[in-house]
C-alpha cells in the first residue's frame, strides 16, 4: 500500500506541471509568434515485487521535458511598416539582447535609438534585430527598405525557450546559420500557433489523469484504515 501512495502522489505532482504548461499556452493565445509547449512524461524505475520472479511494478511518472511546437501560426495583415513575418515554418529573427543573441518568430518591431545616436530596428523589451551579417539593422525612418536576417538551425527541436517569446541555441540545436530572407513579408505578423481546441483536449486528459491518481490515494488510504481496524 505504501507503494501505491508514492506512485499516485508522484503522479499528481508531476501532472500539475502539465496543467502549468497548458495554462501558459492558453495565456499566450494572442501573443505574436508564440510557439506552444508540450509536456512529455517518462516512467520512473520499475521494482521487483518478489525476488524469485520477474513480476515488476512501476513507481509513477516524471516530467521528462517540455518540447516546443515549431509549426507556423496564422498570418495577419497589419498594414504597419515595421511588422514582419517569416512565411514558412523554418527560420527565426535574430535579436541581440543584453544576454547575447536570441531568436524569435515575433516580428512586431519598432525603432530604437542606440548609444551612437543612430536608430536601429528593435523588438520592444528584448533588443536589436539582426541583419544577415549578424549586425543590428540600422534605419533612418519607418519607410526604409530594411534587410532583416533570417536564421535557422540543424535541429530546431534543440532550441531552448528562454522566456519573453525568445529561444536560445544549445548544443542540441547547433549554431545558427543565415538563410534566404525572401520569405520575410512586410506589413504582416505571424499569430500565435496555440490551438485552443488542442489545449482543451489536453486539459481534459490531464484532469482525468489527476483524478485517477487522486482516487488511488483515497483508495489506498481506505484500505490501510481497514487493515489497521482488523488488528
Amino acid at each position: 500500500m505504501i507503494r501505491s501512495f508514492y506512485t499516485s502522489s508522484v503522479g499528481m505532482k508531476q501532472n500539475q506541471h502539465k496543467f502549468e504548461v497548458i495554462a501558459n499556452n492558453v495565456s499566450n493565445i494572442s501573443t505574436v509568434g508564440y510557439k506552444p509547449s508540450r509536456a512529455e512524461f517518462s516512467e520512473l524505475l520499475y521494482t521487483n515485487l518478489k525476488e524469485t520472479d520477474d513480476l515488476q511494478a512501476g513507481n509513477g511518472m516524471k516530467l521528462q521535458k517540455t518540447d516546443a511546437s515549431h509549426s507556423a501560426g496564422s498570418y495577419i495583415t497589419t498594414n504597419r511598416t515595421l511588422d514582419f513575418a517569416i512565411m514558412s515554418n523554418e527560420g527565426y529573427f535574430g535579436i541581440l539582447t543584453d544576454e547575447g543573441v536570441k531568436y524569435t518568430r515575433a516580428g512586431n518591431f519598432s525603432l530604437s535609438q542606440g548609444l551612437d545616436g543612430n536608430f536601429y530596428l528593435a523588438l520592444p523589451g528584448a533588443g536589436y534585430v539582426l541583419g544577415p551579417d549578424g549586425n543590428p539593422v540600422a534605419v533612418s525612418s519607418e519607410q526604409d527598405n530594411v534587410n532583416i536576417g533570417v536564421f535557422s538551425f540543424a535541429n530546431r527541436d534543440g532550441l531552448l525557450k528562454d522566456g519573453n517569446n525568445l529561444f536560445v541555441a544549445t548544443e542540441n540545436s547547433g549554431q545558427a546559420f543565415s538563410i534566404d530572407n525572401s520569405c520575410v513579408k512586410n506589413n504582416t505578423l505571424e499569430g500565435s500557433a496555440v490551438d485552443l481546441a488542442t489545449e482543451m483536449s489536453e486539459l481534459i486528459l490531464a484532469q482525468r489523469n489527476f483524478q485517477f491518481n487522486s482516487r488511488m490515494v483515497q483508495m489506498s488510504d481506505e484500505i490501510m484504515q481497514t487493515i489497521n481496524n482488523l488488528r
